[in-house]
């Protein structure tokens, strides 16, 4: 922990933000190598700070025009004469890290009144030590940094940023004069090596903390309060004593060995928990090793719980706040364990020898225990035909600028750093710029990462706005008032100010933090975020209520909700594809996160799981083998479910290792209806040169099965395949520029033996792309996708790029295509219709030719730079163009499909992001265009004309479709909370979740 006092040098902090001059730094140390880390790490991120001594310099004067000075031991920068300084540095590959800022220092032999500016590197004409005044280089006319006066024998300090410095490359800069006068500085040939000039870099990194934390919950109602119905305290040393059920504060320690039970009695929450915390106040005795907080279970009473027969802790320890300062108030975070009405049982355990006492509820009723339990926003389903509600919407901001300023360096500005620093001698400042809002304000918080533990926390004033590059110790922005305080903090834990009443209106809105104990605090910066370091920067979160807006049109009750089904895992889990199970009931397959706090691109657990017709689970299935990514399922007539993915390496998913592949290669698993492995397929793709065999990636497209249980899959390769009829040709050897791969379509037979297999190519760039496939009720596989010139399915090429569809019999004969022409197109998905007319659903950008005409997307582009417009296609049953259907928003935007089905009724079911209004019902989801858009279902007739619309709560996945019984399951992942006709659905542990619900065909 970083704990610094200023007092000794007369600088302590009161209750005011605004600071006088007169506390000077100590002079910080200077390398005398060329790069060496001169600080050490810090408790908060490891920072440190890297000194390279330049590699070269000189400077040139207008009085000289033919001279060198190289090999001068000093420099000048002046006007009478003219003169300039230019630097060289080598930056040697640093720490682990990244730079985050860049400082010139120089020293100052004889000062000036009016000191240099830097600049950047040269427009045109290296340098060297040999140049002159007439071979000098022209540097950049934007300046990095100035200096104002410099005393005789002291030190320039420049922030050169924003020059583009990096490892393994040289980093020039320019000093020229702004006054008449000159200033000398010393050179890297000075005899005294700590004089040289230096780059001092600092580098920062966050190995010890969470890549990607997790956000609180942005809850927009108040909560509801429970006070504690029982609390006591037992002891070791006494263990027949029932005596802490009627003290007035509660001990838990370690000497001797003490524990703390609460109860609380839920009751009356009006919707699903979003948040939870136990909070108590101290009493006399703070702690540094303050107790963790668990879940407890067994029968107790007050009045008669002793020792000896206490409740058991159970399950992880739900939060632990270390430093715990005396008087104060403690937050625990235990939404974990209220999901609910009901009693509420927590226990508080000792972590080190330094006992703590909290009051009890026999002491006053303003320092009981409390339980304070946040739910969502009261909602009744909606009574009317178009589903009028109100959406609750989240809008995050993130700072301008932040920066902190400190004593010890009164003149520096630290608004580059990974961290705001708030101590006995920092104070930190945020600047938002805040734009117009939709809807009503409910709660506006500011959210700020601790990278530190401290047992009292800043507290926060409004600020105006100011200046990142001019603020400092001695010129800090002007504070208006405080209104807010923390109280312990834990390292690595989000923390909240309510700043609802200063964030009314649109515009610039800065806060200061001012520490409020001698107790060193940082927090994340956005810096830390802009790079890359950790994604945990500062944020205002603004919940705003939306006006009354239609989320249906249609006739009741098609559209409407029959059930709704929670995964509710404590992983992170998200959706990848779901399917029907004949005679009722879905699978899905989904990504689970294989720890509570691993990132999205972490290692994952694959999962097939097969679902009742009511939602319940049957059976589910993990596969937590390494380089394996689930894509595709589908399932039997005979309840059997097919697989289809990718992966590297030899992987064995339960019968036995898949082929060895250097590259992506492609797999396909059968699974019983009981959800045991019954056989798997791999497959991998090469290009032989002749001397080298290179190993080539293959990706899923789509997967379908026929009546006789068959695996259709389709997908792309590079180079050659064999699966099981011989090596197959893509026709592109390898991948290379912007060049896409050409698309096979293979068929298993049910017992996974090769069938047959086609390779669709293209010459062209684009290549051929299969994305969707079906098979219809005679077994024929009809595929969409795109495809560049030159492709030939059987009738001869076709030399132009466009959308495509085309129809293959059982046994893999051709029999027909269509291709329409379009220059940027992505194919959604296609189904057949009992004629055996295909409907497809896509998106394009540019011109599509259909049924004699041209539909021109909203802003064409023939570089794939304007937005682009979807369609839904209707072709009968040989090909021909029938009916199409523009979908086109205003002001322009991209709209795309992201599934389609057919319903049990023959109906076409859609998801989309968001244009519901455009599909011909009337207006429909919130007005004006809103981001991100809104998840939509919709429902058209197998002519293309809309049935309903139904547009959903804020989903963070696409949403995908499969048909069953009387409507349409929808798939679909979130991380907070949702809201469906009235009841919420939350998150479990503020994670990724999946909700699975069954809306009216």
């Amino acid at each position: 922990m970083n704990r610094r006092t200023v007092g000794a040098v007369g600088c302590g902090l009161g209750v005011a933000l605004v600071f006088l001059g007169g506390c000077g730094g100590a002079q910080e140390g200077v390398s005398v190598s060329q790069t060496e880390v001169i600080e050490q790490e810090r408790d908060a991120l490891v920072t440190r700070t890297v000194s390279i001594i330049a590699m070269a310099d000189t400077h040139v004067s207008s009085a000289q025009p033919t001279s060198s000075f190289g090999s001068s031991q000093t420099m000048v920068v002046g006007r009478a004469p003219e003169s300039e300084a230019y630097l060289r540095f080598f930056v040697d590959p640093i720490p682990e890290g990244r730079i985050t800022t860049a400082r010139l220092r120089v020293y100052a032999i004889e000062g000036s009144s009016d000191g240099p500016t830097a600049h950047g590197p040269g427009v045109y004409r290296n340098w060297n030590e040999e140049t002159t005044w007439n071979t000098r280089p022209v540097h950049s006319t934007s300046w990095l940094a100035t200096s104002a006066v410099v005393p005789d024998g002291s030190w320039m300090e420049f922030d050169v940023t924003n020059v583009h410095v990096g490892p393994n490359s040289f980093s020039d800069l320019f000093l020229k004069a702004d006054g008449d006068d000159s200033v000398t500085i010393a050179s890297s040939e000075h005899p005294d090596p700590a004089l040289r000039p230096q780059l001092l870099l600092t580098v920062e990194s966050a190995p010890d903390h969470p890549t990607n934390p997790l956000v609180p919950f942005a809850v927009a109602t108040p909560p509801l309060t429970f006070v504690a119905t029982e609390d006591t305290f037992v002891s070791a040393d006494a263990p027949t004593s029932s005596a802490g059920g009627s003290a007035q504060t509660l001990v838990v320690g370690n000497g001797p060995e003490r524990e703390v039970h609460l109860r609380f009695n839920v009751q009356g929450l009006p919707e699903t928990v979003q948040r939870a915390v136990l909070r108590l106040h101290l009493a006399r005795d703070g702690s540094s090793g303050g107790p963790s907080v668990h879940a407890t279970q067994g029968s107790w009473s007050e009045s008669s719980v002793t020792w000896n027969n206490r409740p058991t802790k159970t399950g992880s320890r739900l939060d632990r706040m270390p430093f715990l300062e005396p008087w104060g108030f403690v937050d625990y975070d235990v939404t974990a364990s209220v999901r609910g009405n009901g009693s509420v049982t927590l226990g508080l355990y000792a972590q080190s020898a330094d006992g703590v006492s909290f009051h009890s509820r026999e002491s006053s009723s303003a320092s009981a225990p409390q339980l304070l339990v946040w739910t969502g926003t009261p909602r009744t389903p909606p009574p009317d035909a178009c589903l009028t509600r109100r959406e609750l919407q989240t809008t995050t901001v993130l700072p301008l600028h932040d920066a902190y300023v400190d004593a010890y360096h009164q003149d520096r500005s630290y608004h580059r750093d990974a961290t705001l620093q708030v101590d006995s001698g920092a104070v930190s400042y945020l600047d938002f710029d805040v734009k117009p809002f939709p809807g009503q304000v409910r709660r506006v918080l500011l959210q700020l990462y601790a990278l530190e533990a401290t047992g009292s926390g800043p507290r926060i004033f409004k600020a105006q706005p100011f200046d990142p590059y001019t603020i400092s110790w001695h010129q800090q922005p002007t504070t208006l008032y405080p209104f807010g305080d923390l109280g312990p903090v834990k390292k690595d834990q989000w923390v909240e100010y309510d700043v609802t009443n200063e964030v009314t209106a649109p515009g610039r809105h800065a806060f200061g933090l001012v520490p409020d104990s001698s107790d060193g605090l940082s927090f994340a910066s956005v810096d830390a975020h802009w790079g890359y370091i950790l994604h945990a920067a500062p944020r205002l979160v603004i919940v705003t209520e939306s006006e009354p807006f239609c989320s249906y049109r249609g006739t009741n009750p098609a559209g409407g909700t029959l059930q709704g089904t929670q995964a509710g895992r404590p992983e992170a889990e998200r959706s990848r594809d779901t399917a029907s199970v004949p005679g009722g009931g879905f699978v899905v397959l989904s990504a689970v996160e294989q720890t509570l706090d691993s990132t999205p691109w972490s290692s994952q657990t694959d999962v097939v799981t097969l679902h009742r017709e009511d939602g319940g689970i049957a059976w589910s299935r993990e596969f937590p083998q390494a380089n394996v990514e689930f894509r595709k399922v589908t399932v039997t007539t005979l309840g059997n479910v097919l697989v289809a993915g990718e992966y590297r390496g030899a992987p064995d998913l339960g019968k036995g290792a898949l082929p060895l592949a250097g590259n992506t290669g492609l797999f396909v698993m059968k699974l019983t209806p009981s959800g045991a492995v019954d056989w798997t397929r791999g497959y991998t793709a090469w290009f032989d040169d002749g001397t080298v065999r290179h190993e080539n990636p293959m990706a899923v497209y789509d997967l379908a099965t026929d009546a006789h249980g068959s695996a259709v899959v389709t997908g792309s390769f590079w180079g050659s395949t064999d699966f099981g009829g011989g090596e197959l040709r893509s026709g592109k050897t390898f991948p290379y520029d912007e060049s896409l791969p050409n698309s096979f379509i293979v068929k298993l037979q049910w017992d996974g033996a090769y069938a047959w297999a086609q390779t669709l190519k293209s010459p062209g760039i684009r290549g051929a792309q299969a994305m969707a496939l079906t098979v219809d009720a005679q077994e024929n596989i009809t595929v969409g996708g795109t495809t560049g010139q030159g492709i030939d399915f059987g009738d001869g090429p076709v030399y132009r790029n466009g959308l495509f569809v085309a129809r293959w019999s059982p046994s893999g004969v051709y029999q027909w295509s269509r291709v329409m022409g379009v220059n940027h197109s992505r194919m959604s998905g296609v189904v057949v219709l009992p004629d055996g007319g295909v409907v497809f659903a896509a998106s394009f950008e540019g011109g599509l030719a259909f049924g004699g005409r041209t539909y021109a997307s909203k802003e064409p582009d023939e570089y794939e730079g304007g937005p682009w417009d979807a369609v839904l296609g209707r072709l009968g049953p040989t090909g021909e163009e029938v009916s199409l259907r523009h979908f086109q928003q205003t002001p322009a935007r991209s709209s795309f499909f992201q599934d389609l089905v057919l319903d049990g009724a023959g109906n076409l079911v859609v998801s989309l992001g968001g244009f519901g209004g455009l599909l011909g019902l009337g207006e429909v989801g919130p007005p004006g265009v809103t981001s991100p858009p809104r998840p939509t279902v919709a429902s058209f007739t197998a002519s293309l004309e809309p049935r309903w619309v139904r547009v959903l709560d804020v989903l963070q996945s696409d949403l995908r479709l499969s048909p069953a019984g009387e409507g349409v399951i929808v798939t679909g992942d979130f991380a907070g909370a949702f809201e469906l006709d009235g009841t919420w659905y939350t998150s479990t542990a503020q994670r990724s979740d999946l909700l699975h619900f069954k809306l009216r065909r």
